[in-house]
């Protein structure tokens, strides 16, 4: 075995990476017995150069990857790659799709790791800024790259092709190359079935986050999981090939990233408990109260029996605590027109009802007056007659 140092050389990542390229068209596991094997050799090679060994000193030792690829085809028996038709041009949509799959894929994956850091830490309370665009993102990236490889007889080499794969693929050599690299992709690739139900679960969240339903989204994760069970296994034993694999693949990475997102739009929203920032500070009020149309309901009229408004009524819960509306936006100066603010009750935050406070057309604050919406009397309530005195003797 090499040392670790050589094996993790950066140089050797490279030419590793660009001898896999040569033999892409191999089966995916043949393809890893081989580089593994080459890697190895690799590492023997740049252990005699120590510090010194470089992509150039490789191919002066061993020749250019392609002549290495080359001569492994020669010598394990291996079959010739199909000959590239001759007088193809890369026209100007297809370079166009395979840069708009490296930009679209990229802002996916930036976008949606912004967003999970937002969620995890708490950054700004809204990780929907950044996930719903990450979504969007992911879903044209997969477009793309679909429409990229449509038509094409080997979908993977027209994917080499789009920018930054060859970077990704010396991230991958260089994964490999390190003394962890080995144990922890043997463990990520044992943990398959785990994913197989993890992508149900993103789909189940993409569902809740469109309809709003647990026993619906909790149905599309059931079936969820029976589909993906049944599409992964068919992937793993190599039933599926070719542009349906690819097309698995990016649906993977689609969902991957859109289910994070979404997860943590959802979560933020479930657990939002209220607080609002004011002028650099920070009030707690509770939750607040809102009606049906997710409107929040800003004060409060009670009426009594006889129709008549009441004033300076105090409010309770059931458990003996004060009814708070939750935390409300003072009047200020240069409010919009006929913008209206409700001020709290000089008894009391739970004393209702509230003044009202209207902005003038020159945009100040005008005084706080009782302005009900029915009015002193409930309309279709008459007020009751004074009792007549003589009647009580």
């Amino acid at each position: 075995m090499s040392t670790t140092r050589a094996t993790a050389h950066p140089a050797v990542a490279t030419y590793v990476a660009a001898v896999r390229d040569e033999l892409g068209d191999l089966p995916a596991d043949e393809l890893a017995e081989i580089a593994e094997d080459v890697r190895d050799h690799l590492g023997h090679v740049a252990a005699e150069y120590g510090d010194d060994v470089s992509v150039g000193v490789l191919i002066d030792r061993l020749g250019a990857p392609a002549a290495y690829a080359a001569e492994l085809r020669a010598a394990a028996g291996l079959p010739q790659p199909e000959p590239e038709p001759s007088g193809e041009r890369t026209g100007f949509v297809r370079r166009l799709l395979r840069f708009m799959v490296a930009f679209f894929g990229w802002s996916a994956v930036g976008l949606g790791a912004a967003a999970f850091v937002d969620t995890l830490f708490g950054l700004s309370g809204a990780p929907a800024f950044l996930g719903v665009p990450a979504i969007v993102a992911a879903v044209l990236a997969v477009a793309t790259a679909l429409l990229l490889v449509t038509g094409r007889p080997d979908p993977v080499a027209e994917l080499r092709q789009v920018p930054t794969s060859v970077l990704l693929a010396q991230v991958e050599e260089w994964v490999r190359g390190m003394p962890w690299g080995r144990p922890a992709i043997e463990l990520l690739t044992s943990l398959r079935p785990a994913w197989w139900i993890a992508r149900a679960g993103a789909v189940a969240v993409i569902a809740y986050a469109v309809f709003r339903s647990a026993p619906f989204s909790a149905a599309v994760f059931l079936l969820a999981v029976v589909g993906s069970v049944w599409l992964g296994r068919r992937t793993a034993t190599g039933e599926v090939r070719g542009t349906r694999l690819l097309a698995v693949q990016l649906a993977n990475a689609g969902l991957a990233i859109g289910g994070l997102a979404v997860a943590g739009a959802v979560a933020t929203n479930a657990s939002w408990d209220g607080v609002q920032y004011v002028d650099g500070g920070y009030d707690y009020p509770g939750p607040g109260f809102y009606d049906h149309n997710g409107a929040q309901i800003t004060n409060i009229f009670p009426y009594g029996a006889d129709g008549a408004l009441l004033e300076n009524v105090r409010l309770y819960d059931q458990d003996g605590n004060p009814v708070d509306l939750g935390w409300q936006e003072d009047c200020y100066d240069g409010a919009y027109d006929e913008q209206s603010f409700s001020a709290a009750n000089p008894w009391g935050d739970h004393v209702f009802p509230r003044l009202t406070v209207e902005v003038t057309p020159d945009g100040r604050c005008g005084q706080p007056v009782l302005d009900a919406p029915f009015g002193p009397q409930l309309p279709g309530t008459v007020t009751a007659p004074p009792a007549d005195p003589d009647a009580l003797k």
